[in-house]
């Protein structure tokens, strides 16, 4: 189960440990705690996150919305 979820985290972009020569303030943290109390730390680039723009979402909803009318 552990890796199921540290695996999630993975396909958004989470990485287990730090590349080698990479500056720790250029990615941002994620605590994940296992069902048995184990903590993980993952880490993600920052110049790499995707931002979600809601707007589209609903945007692509309306439409299909409309289209079923």
């Amino acid at each position: 189960m552990r890796d199921k979820k540290i695996s999630s985290f993975e396909k958004i972009g989470y990485l287990k440990s730090i590349p080698k020569n990479a500056d720790i303030n250029d990615f941002e943290t994620i605590s994940v705690t296992t069902k048995n109390g184990e903590s993980v730390v993952l880490y993600r680039d920052k110049k790499e996150r995707k931002e979600i723009d809601e707007t589209t979402n609903f945007k692509e909803s309306w439409e299909v919305f409309n289209s079923l009318l």
